[in-house]
């Protein structure tokens, strides 16, 4: 019986610190998110949104029931994409208004800045080595890359290295191509109402550059400057 002892306790032991084990952290599958770093991406998303609005407003009388535009602030993004947007939905057939009607259309943008450390020059590294165009190696792949799902699938290693291979060359093209990632974000969601009731919506979120902010931000107008009046005393 002693000699059970010391495996009794080291079995509880274990017992124990499974008990108290947290989930660990995993990394979501890779996806991809649009970039916005012209006027031109602007519009794209205008006609986006446009696109999908005047389809659920296809099954409404023409002309019957105009639609007002409306922002909730006066940023430069607003500003400007309220404008293509009218331009985007007029070229669709939907009947708008100059003034405010019982149907509106109201767009609404949100700057999200993440805190985390960036490197220096704010872009974030993929965790690979090219060695030639078109060509990486993956460093700590199955570390870094969990989700094999990804990749072509291959039941031999040579269509692996193929897959990997060309995922590689995609990564380079639309990540590194792009800028990479950055800690700034933008969300632009849209909301038709009428009164009360939610009609329709849709909600888009892309990557800006950090120094491109204040173009999503209600930045105030400068305060006037005061007028300072000065007398000077004249003796008779």
């Amino acid at each position: 019986m002693p000699s059970r002892i010391p495996a009794l306790f080291a079995a509880l032991l274990l017992a124990g610190c499974s008990t108290l084990d947290v989930p660990r952290a995993d990394n979501y599958p890779a996806t991809g998110q649009k970039k916005a770093r012209a006027v031109h991406h602007w519009d794209v998303l205008a006609e986006d949104v446009a696109a999908r609005t005047a389809a659920k407003l296809a099954d409404w009388p023409a002309g019957e029931h105009p639609i007002y535009l409306r922002v909730r602030d006066d940023s430069p993004f607003n500003q400007g994409f309220l404008s293509l947007l009218r331009v985007r939905l007029l070229d669709k057939g939907v009947a708008l208004s100059a003034v405010p009607t019982p149907v509106e259309l109201e767009v609404q943008t949100q700057l999200v800045q993440h805190g985390a450390a960036v490197p220096a020059n704010g872009v974030i590294p993929l965790p690979w080595t090219m060695l030639a165009t078109g060509v990486g190696v993956w460093r700590d792949w199955d570390l870094h890359y969990s989700d094999r799902t990804l990749l072509p699938g291959a039941a031999t290693a040579i269509g692996l290295g193929v897959g990997l291979a060309m995922d590689l060359a995609r990564r380079h093209s639309q990540g590194d191509a792009a800028g990479g990632p950055t800690r700034t974000e933008v969300l632009v969601t849209t909301t038709l109402q009428s009164g009360d009731r939610l009609l329709a919506g849709s909600a888009d979120m892309y990557y800006i550059e950090r120094a491109d902010a204040d173009l999503y931000r209600n930045v105030p107008p400068p305060a006037p400057v005061p007028v300072v009046k000065t007398w000077q005393v004249v003796r008779p």
